[in-house]
């Protein structure tokens, strides 16, 4: 076990003493999962961990436990990254079904809300083009860019850093990111009600301008028209952001 990983669990393990119940629960429930690998004399490993909480993880899906789901997502955004991406990729369809179900904002908080992006991004990052083609992934990027206009200041940060480190690195061999079409049309759909949701706009603008993508060909020039539009709203921080989305936009075109 890498000692980058070793020392995450490590100071989650410190926290068994702490005052503060998440923390606790973070520390309670990582014992618990590091009792059941040892019981069962699997290898102690990212893999090991990842297997653990996925079980619990379908376990609690529906029960209403809302302490223990929180503490199980949040251990897994710290054990995924260390998770191959062949194992990402052989559990793809168990995780976006159980991890999607945590997107609801009207039952998740913004910590949960979090955790479940970060797991998220690296589970389709690590996917491959194939992966990316089916309604789940794509529903999910959806899902995500919605967030990334949220209202809540840092559920809308982490989806954004999240939507934009997706789209700016496709699957190989692509070029062009599989869900390059999803994309451009959220954002379209977006700019296009700019005058009556402004707020919304400005979000999606900040999206545009921090994700370095090929946007698709037959749709670039309307993503063009329509961030050339925006500074006739007359709103100075609209007109700005829509300069800085074009210049990020052809940029990324060479």
């Amino acid at each position: 076990m890498d000692s980058e990983f070793e020392h995450q669990l490590q100071k989650l393990r410190d926290k068994i003493g702490s005052k503060t119940p998440h923390q606790q629960q973070h520390a309670a429930m990582l014992l618990a999962v590091e009792e059941t690998i040892t019981e069962q004399k699997a290898a102690v490993e990212p893999a090991s961990y990842f297997a653990a909480l996925l079980t619990l993880m379908e376990q609690q899906s529906g029960s209403g436990s809302n302490a223990l789901s929180n503490a199980i997502i949040f251990l897994l955004s710290v054990v995924l990254p260390h998770v191959s991406a062949s194992m990402l990729r052989a559990k793809f369809t168990t995780m976006m079904a159980v991890l999607s179900q945590s997107l609801d904002l009207a039952s998740a908080d913004v910590a949960l809300l979090r955790s479940v992006i970060s797991c998220l991004e690296t589970v389709l990052l690590a996917q491959d083009a194939s992966s990316w083609r089916q309604p789940i992934a794509q529903g999910t990027l959806r899902s995500l860019m919605q967030l990334s206009t949220d209202s809540k200041p840092k559920i809308r940060k982490r989806a954004q850093e999240a939507v934009s480190s997706l789209l700016s690195r496709p699957p190989p061999p692509t070029a062009i990111h599989p869900a390059a079409h999803i994309a451009s049309r959220f954002v379209l759909e977006m700019l296009a009600n700019a005058k009556a949701d402004p707020q919304a706009a400005m979000h999606t603008l900040q999206l545009v301008k921090q994700t370095e993508m090929l946007w698709p060909a037959d749709e670039f020039e309307g993503l063009c028209a329509a961030l050339m539009q925006l500074p006739r709203l007359n709103t100075p921080y609209v007109a700005t952001l829509a300069f800085q989305a074009l210049e990020t936009v052809f940029a990324s075109a060479g």
